[in-house]
């Protein structure tokens, strides 16, 4: 299978219109031929294109390794690869494919047709001209490398063969080689001559020059390709431009249509415009003259404002005063409250107290009771020892004795159990008075202890009212000072516009004389638009005359993306 044919029929092809392209190019048998008659190929380049095919077969893979390796250093070269439809495994075949199709083409309108193909792919993937033809650079020295190698093995076969030839002669070998670059010793030869051998001379000159053809042979078959697909850049630019003018035909028609009414209107309306300006101008005096007078009530105003944030400051003062009053009650009914705790504590220990005293009141009256008993039982005792000694015994003295001893402390100690008993009683009394009176005092102790409560809540209620209040009257003031700022903006606003009243009058007044000249002006912007649709039509020259270089623009060396075929491969092997 031809290895040319490998090539540029990818996934894109259905988006490019091959024979509108050839037909914009110019391209045909007629047009190869003078292309090829130019630079000079002929059938002579093409057999030596085919004797460079196994040289170029064998580094396929290397020159297509080493020419993507290069250009995917570049950030463009990237961009535009990866817009590729095909991965870079698949253009390095590509580039393989591409390689040895230079040697083994029929070098014929189809054989170009298939590069204006490929040429116009890298246009349609935005492949800028710059790189496209740069990138050739790197080509060239990717294949001049190996083509230099071969015109050296060439120089050297040259050599050998040259030196096989006169092996025969009697100084062949070493000497004769020495010989022939001039080294011989036997000064008295007349055959030797400075310099080369003339014929080694001679052998060496025809491996090179047969080199150098095989050098401008290559040279002139991609002179070709970057022919071709160049011109289908500069078709691209030419289709663009062409249908940019037309584009700017009918834009230029388009606009004196839509513009012939609105101008006609426009006209019209800058008389109505000329006739309001000056009843504008009338209205923006009366709006001065009211201005002015909003002005001075405005100062009226600002004067008012001041005086509210005036006494409204001195509120604030105030409530903060009460505020502050107010705090000082809470506080000391937080005390009053803590004396009130206290004073019920000692309350309930009275009526403990109290309580235990009735108790100790009530036993106090059972041992009067005992002791009365006691006293009786003695009173008895000693009656008795009264009767006994009047009977006259011994001991009846010292029974009277007794017995009189006996009867005074009975005695006595009735009238002390008497005193202890109303003296009881009166204690009895006075604890009942002192319970009674205890419990009316905790009556009393709760009630004002609820109301003491009942004081601190409301004094605690006023101080929040006050805080508020004074927080209230704070913002107040705060909105009477922004108020009396604002009035003072206001004022400043309204004697702004009262100027700016006054200049828009003056302005007014000119808005009709300058609505005149407008009307006017519009007959020159009629004809001008007229004029948009008076281009003369674009004749553009025979593509193969406009063909351009673009210029160096000095910028960082970028040979540009690689040579994409945009097609589907096979192995050349």
């Amino acid at each position: 299978m031809n290895p040319e044919r490998t090539f540029g029929h990818g996934g894109l092809n259905g988006f490019l219109e091959v024979d509108r392209l050839l037909d914009g190019i110019g391209l045909d048998e007629d047009d190869v031929a003078w292309r090829k008659e130019f630079i000079g190929f002929d059938e002579t380049d093409e057999q030596r294109l085919n004797d460079l095919e196994p040289l170029l077969r064998d580094n396929q893979d290397e020159i297509a390794d080493e020419f993507y390796d290069n250009l995917l250093e570049y950030e463009a070269a990237r961009d535009v690869v990866e817009r590729s439809p095909k991965g870079v495994e698949q253009l390095k075949q590509t580039q393989r494919a591409y390689l040895v199709s230079l040697s083994t083409g029929d070098y014929d309108l189809e054989y170009f047709e298939n590069r204006a193909r490929i040429g116009k792919l890298h246009e349609m993937l935005d492949m800028p001209l710059k790189q496209y033809v740069g990138q050739y650079g790197v080509y060239y020295d990717l294949i001049m490398r190996r083509v230099n190698e071969r015109v050296q093995e060439q120089v050297v076969t040259s050599i050998e063969e040259w030196l096989a030839e006169r092996e025969e002669d009697a100084d062949g070998g070493l000497g004769r080689l020495s010989g022939a670059f001039g080294f011989g010793s036997d000064e008295a030869d007349s055959e030797a001559t400075d310099g080369l051998e003339e014929s080694l001379e001679d052998a060496v000159r025809d491996a090179i020059d047969d080199g150098m053809g095989d050098v401008l042979s290559l040279l002139r078959i991609i002179n070709l390709d970057m022919q071709i697909a160049t011109e289908t850049y500069v078709d691209s630019y030419a289709q663009n431009l062409e249908e940019a003018i037309d584009q700017h035909e009918q834009l230029a028609a388009d606009v004196e249509s839509d513009v012939e009414n609105p101008l006609e209107e426009l006209h019209e309306a800058s008389e109505v415009v000329s006739r309001r300006a000056e009843a504008i101008s009338q209205h923006t005096e009366a709006q001065a003259a009211t201005a002015e007078e909003a002005a001075n009530e405005i100062d009226e105003v600002s004067a008012a404002a001041e005086e509210v944030a005036s006494v409204a400051a001195e509120a604030r003062e105030e409530s903060e005063r009460t505020e502050r009053l107010a705090g000082d009650g809470v506080e000391a009914a937080a005390e009053a409250r803590r004396e009130l705790g206290a004073i019920e504590d000692a309350t309930e220990r009275v009526e403990t107290a109290v309580g235990e005293l009735e108790s100790r009141t009530d036993e106090i009256d059972e041992a009067i009771e005992r002791l009365d008993e006691l006293a009786q039982r003695t009173t008895i005792l000693a009656s008795n020892a009264k009767i006994e000694s009047t009977r006259g015994d011994a001991g009846d003295e010292t029974m009277a004795i007794i017995a009189d001893e006996v009867n005074s402390f009975a005695k006595q100690t009735k009238r002390d159990l008497d005193a202890i008993e109303t003296a009881l009683e009166d204690v009895s009394e006075a604890t009942a008075e002192t319970v009674e009176a205890v419990t009316e005092t905790s009556t009393r102790v709760d009630q004002g202890g609820e109301r003491i409560r009942d004081t601190i809540e409301s004094l605690e209620r006023i101080h929040d009212a006050a805080r508020s209040t004074a927080a209230g009257l704070e913002d107040v003031a705060t909105a009477t000072d922004q108020q009396a700022h604002s009035i003072e903006a206001t004022a400043e606003s309204v004697e702004e516009l009262s100027r700016s009243a006054e200049q828009v009058a003056d302005a007014a007044e000119s808005v009709a004389a300058a609505s005149q000249e407008q009307t006017a002006s519009l007959g020159e912007v009629s004809a001008a638009v007229g004029r948009l649709t008076d281009v003369e039509p674009f004749e553009s020259e025979p593509v193969y005359e406009r063909v351009s270089r673009e210029p160096d623009t000095g910028a960082d060396h970028d040979p540009g993306p690689e040579l994409e075929f945009d097609a589907e491969t096979t192995e050349t092997q």
